[in-house]
C-alpha cells in the first residue's frame, strides 16, 4: 500500500461498532416506488411506498431534511418489515446457469402492468451518444496504436504492400515468406519445405471443394501433423442433419467460394503488421470490419500458424485458440452430441454469408488496459491506478436494477460487460456457450480479439469498439439457437466505428465459496472491475456512459451475484459511472439488490464505508464459519448503527 493512502487510510478509518463516518450529501435520486420528490426541499415529509412479503403496501416516511448539521445523518424513520423480510431470510444462490444467462428463466416475472425494474429510472443515468467519448477527426497512429488502415470512403488498407514481419511481437501471419511447412516424406521419400501460403492456395483453390469431406481434406493439408487428431464431425453434422440438401449445395457452390477468396485476399487487406496486445504492455489496434472478415475467414480455414499447439510452453500458450478446428469437432458431454455447436456454425455461417454479400464499411478498436500499480509489478504508468478502497469517500453510483432485459439487448448506448475469460472468447471455438461465447457469436468480430490478445492478468481487460452484430438467438448454454438475422442499426462515431463498447474481464473461479469473501480477493474483483470502468475520456455530456453488467463471475466461476453486484457497484461509483444490472429473469435477486441499495443509500455510505462492511463480514461471519448471508449482514449493520 502506499503511503499517501496509508495516511488517507489512517484519517478515514472508523469502527464498525462504533458507526460509520456517513458523508453523503442527501441524494435527488428518485427510486421506482419510491422517494421521487427532490429531498434537498425541506418543505415537507415525503412519502415512499414499498411492498411488503403481503404484497400490502407500506410507508416509509422520511423526516423533513433541515440544513442543520445534524441534517448530515439523513435521519430516517421508517417501518422496516420489508428489511426484516430480507434480513430474516436466507438469499437463496440462482442456478448456476441462470447466474451468467441471458434467456433461461425459472423464476416468475411480475405482470405486465408491474414494472421489472427497481431503483434509478434509466432517463436519470448518463448514456447513448451525449455519453459517448469526444474523438479527433480521425484515429491517430502512436507508439500505442496502430491504425491498420487510411482513414477515407471507403478507408483502404496501410501501408500500400503487405509489410511481412515474423516476430514474438506480432502476429504470423500465414501470407508470410517465413510460414514454411514440411511436405511429402510418403514412399520412402524425403520431406521438402515449402511455403506455407502456396501450399494454402492450392488445398483451397486447385478444385472446387463440393462437400463438407473435401473441405476437411484441404484443410489437414496444409495442417497434416494434426490429421490424425482433428475431427470434423460437427461440420459433417451440419450438412448432414442442420441444413437441407439445397442449402448444403448452396454452401459449397457459392458462400464458401467467397469466404476462400476473402481469406486469400490477406496480403492485399492486412498489409500492416498486426501487434500482439501483451501483458502489462496497454496497446490499441484499430482497423476495419473488411479486415477483420479477412482475419475471421483464414482462422474459419485454420490457416494461422503455430497456433495449434496445446502444451505447456508452446509459443502462443498464452493466447487463446483462434483456428476454428476446435469448432469443427463436437465432443459432446457423456458422449452426448450437443446441437449447440451446429448453431454455433450456423452464427458463423450467416455472418460470412453476410460480409461477403455486402461488404461492411465499418472500423473496431481493440484496446488492451491496463491498471498501474506496485501490487502488478512494473506496469506502466497510465494516469489510473488502483483506488486505496477503504479511504474512499465516494458515494455510491446510481443504480437501477432490472430483472427482465440483457446486456445487449438492453444496454444500447452504456459500457456493455462480457464476463470473460481470461483467455478472451472463452469456449466460442470449442465447446463454451454461455454470456460470453453467446456474445461473440451473435458479433463474430470480437472473435477477432483471440488472435493477438495474450491472457488477461489481475490488473488487466480488453475494451472493444465498434461491433456489429449480425444474429438473434434463443436459448442459453445446451439449448442455445441461432434464430435469424439482425440488422443492427447503432450510429457510428467519427472514425467509423459504432458506439458500442464491450469491455471484457474476467472474475476470478471460485473453488471454495468461502474463499471469495477474503479482502485479497475482493480487492483483485474491485481493481479488474475499475480497470475495466475507469477512463479519463471527455463526453459531450460531462460523464462516461453507465455500465450495464449482471451476474459476472458467478455460475460456472463460483461467485457470489450478492457480493458481485456489491462490488460492480463500488467499482462503478470509484469510476464515476451509474450502473445498470441485469439480473436475468431471477426476480427475488433483483429485489435484494435493490432493497440493499435503497438502504445504503439512505444511510449515506460511502465506497469506503462498504469496504470496511464486507471486510467486516469476511471477519465476523465467514472466518467464524457463521451463516448469515451477505445482504442480511449489511442491513443488519447498518440499522444497528442508528
Amino acid at each position: 500500500m502506499s503511503t499517501s493512502c496509508r495516511k488517507r487510510k489512517a484519517l478515514h478509518q472508523t469502527t464498525l461498532t462504533e458507526g460509520f463516518g456517513l458523508s453523503r450529501a442527501p441524494s435527488d435520486v428518485g427510486f421506482q416506488g419510491e422517494r421521487i420528490a427532490d429531498v434537498s426541499s425541506p418543505s415537507s415529509p415525503t412519502l415512499d411506498l414499498t411492498t411488503n412479503s403481503n404484497g400490502e403496501e407500506e410507508e416509509l416516511v422520511v423526516d423533513e431534511l433541515t440544513t442543520s448539521e445534524e441534517s448530515h445523518q439523513h435521519r430516517v424513520v421508517e417501518t422496516t418489515a420489508a428489511l426484516r423480510n430480507l434480513t430474516d431470510e436466507p438469499i437463496e444462490t440462482a442456478p448456476a446457469e441462470r447466474h451468467e444467462g441471458t434467456s433461461r428463466h425459472s423464476e416468475v416475472e411480475p405482470p405486465p402492468s408491474e414494472p421489472s425494474w427497481r431503483g434509478v429510472p434509466l432517463t436519470r443515468l448518463s448514456f447513448g451518444p451525449s455519453a459517448y467519448p469526444l474523438l479527433p477527426p480521425t484515429p491517430q497512429p502512436s507508439p500505442t496504436h496502430s491504425v491498420l488502415f487510411r482513414p477515407g470512403n471507403p478507408p483502404v488498407p496501410f501501408p500500400d504492400h503487405f509489410k511481412d514481419v515474423w516476430d514474438e511481437r506480432h502476429v504470423k501471419m500465414p501470407c508470410s515468406k517465413m510460414s514454411l511447412y514440411p511436405v511429402g516424406g510418403e514412399g520412402g521419400g524425403g520431406k521438402k519445405i515449402v511455403p506455407r501460403w502456396q501450399l494454402i492456395r492450392d488445398a483451397l483453390t486447385s478444385k472446387p471443394i463440393a462437400n463438407s469431406h473435401e473441405l476437411a481434406d484441404a484443410i489437414l493439408v496444409y495442417n497434416s501433423r494434426y490429421a490424425s487428431r482433428w475431427r470434423f464431425n460437427n461440420l459433417h453434422d451440419y450438412f448432414s442433419t442442420h441444413c437441407g440438401e439445397e442449402e448444403s449445395e448452396a454452401f459449397f457452390a457459392s458462400l464458401l467460394p467467397k469466404i476462400i477468396d476473402l481469406a486469400l485476399r490477406l496480403p492485399f487487406t492486412v498489409t500492416h503488421a498486426l501487434p500482439l496486445l501483451r501483458k502489462q504492455e496497454p496497446y490499441q489496434v484499430t482497423m476495419t470490419q473488411g479486415q477483420a472478415s479477412c482475419l475471421l475467414a483464414n482462422a474459419f480455414l485454420c490457416t494461422f500458424p503455430s497456433r495449434n499447439a496445446v502444451q505447456r510452453g508452446a509459443e502462443y500458450a498464452t493466447f487463446p485458440f483462434v483456428n476454428f478446428n476446435g469448432l469443427f469437432v463436437n465432443r459432446g458431454r457423456w458422449g452426448v452430441v450437443e446441437t449447440s455447436q451446429t448453431h454455433k456454425l450456423a452464427c458463423l455461417f450467416h455472418y460470412f454469408k453476410r460480409v461477403t454479400s455486402s461488404p461492411p464499411g465499418g472500423t473496431l478498436s481493440f484496446e488492451r488496459r491496463v491498471l498501474s500499480s506496485s501490487l502488478y509489478g512494473s506496469a506502466p504508468s497510465l494516469g489510473a491506478s488502483p483506488p486505496c478502497w477503504e479511504s474512499s469517500t465516494r458515494p455510491l453510483a446510481q443504480l437501477h436494477v432490472d430483472s427482465a432485459g440483457t446486456i445487449e439487448g438492453h444496454g444500447h448506448g452504456m459500457l456493455q460487460v462480457d464476463f470473460a475469460n481470461k483467455y478472451v472468447g472463452g469456449g466460442v471455438l470449442r465447446l463454451g456457450c454461455v454470456q460470453e461465447e453467446i456474445r461473440f457469436l451473435m458479433c463474430p468480430e470480437l472473435i477477432v480479439s483471440m488472435l493477438f490478445t495474450e491472457e488477461l492478468d489481475d490488473n488487466e481487460c480488453l475494451l472493444v469498439t465498434g461491433v456489429e452484430q449480425y444474429s438473434t438467438y434463443r436459448g442459453y448454454g445446451s439449448s442455445f439457437e441461432w434464430s435469424g438475422c439482425h440488422n443492427d442499426h447503432t450510429i457510428v462515431d467519427d472514425w467509423g466505428r459504432r458506439q458500442v463498447q464491450v469491455v471484457a474481464m474476467d472474475a476470478l473461479v471460485i473453488t471454495r465459496a468461502e474463499s471469495q469473501y477474503a479482502p485479497g480477493k475482493m480487492q483483485r474483483e474491485l481493481n479488474k472491475a475499475y480497470c475495466g470502468f475507469w477512463s479519463s475520456d471527455s463526453t459531450p455530456c460531462g460523464r462516461s456512459a453507465a455500465i450495464a453488467t449482471g451476474n459476472w463471475g458467478c455460475g460456472a466461476f463460483g461467485g457470489d451475484p450478492s457480493l458481485k453486484a456489491l462490488l460492480q457497484l463500488m467499482a462503478a461509483s470509484e469510476a464515476g459511472r451509474d450502473l445498470v444490472y441485469f439480473t436475468f429473469g431471477n426476480v427475488e435477486l433483483r429485489d435484494n439488490i435493490f432493497q440493499c441499495y435503497r438502504l445504503l443509500s439512505e444511510r449515506m455510505v460511502t465506497v469506503g464505508d462498504l469496504w470496511r462492511l464486507l471486510v467486516y463480514y469476511h471477519t465476523e461471519i465467514v472466518e467464524k464459519r457463521g451463516h448469515t448471508r451477505l445482504f442480511p449482514f449489511i442491513i443488519s449493520q447498518l440499522e444497528h448503527t442508528h
